[in-house]
């Protein structure tokens, strides 16, 4: 998990349907991070591959990624894939760039339409 932390700013915001939070790169993170794997796993997920990437930049240090992923689940036997896109807001600082927002859509319910939760 540290290297998916690692991509993180210290301090972040997150929008998705269910509403926007504010939050830091901590010891809490770290677990919402490892929890989130968990329910993926638990709920078929096999795996998740970054089908498309388009990044939009805002000026030297900002920049708009829009990351289209594709996400393989087993069902019953099946597999089916389920493709959703995420918006990251990146800042690049001492030469690494790093994630201090994002938005997401109703991951949830597409999962619920397919039948898989």
């Amino acid at each position: 998990m540290a290297a998916i932390s690692d991509l993180y700013e210290d301090a972040f915001i997150g929008a998705a349907p269910a509403g926007v939070i504010a939050g830091n790169k901590d010891e809490d993170f770290r677990k919402a991070i490892a929890t989130g794997f968990a329910r993926n796993r638990e709920i078929g997920a096999r795996q998740m591959e970054v089908a498309g990437l388009q990044a939009d930049e805002i000026d030297a240090m900002h920049a708009l990624v829009r990351v289209d992923w594709r996400a393989t689940y087993d069902r019953d036997g099946r597999q089916m894939t389920i493709d959703f896109t995420n918006v990251y807001l990146t800042r690049l600082a001492n030469g690494k760039c790093r994630v201090f927002g994002w938005i997401t859509g109703d991951e949830e319910a597409e999962l619920r339409k397919q039948g898989i939760i």
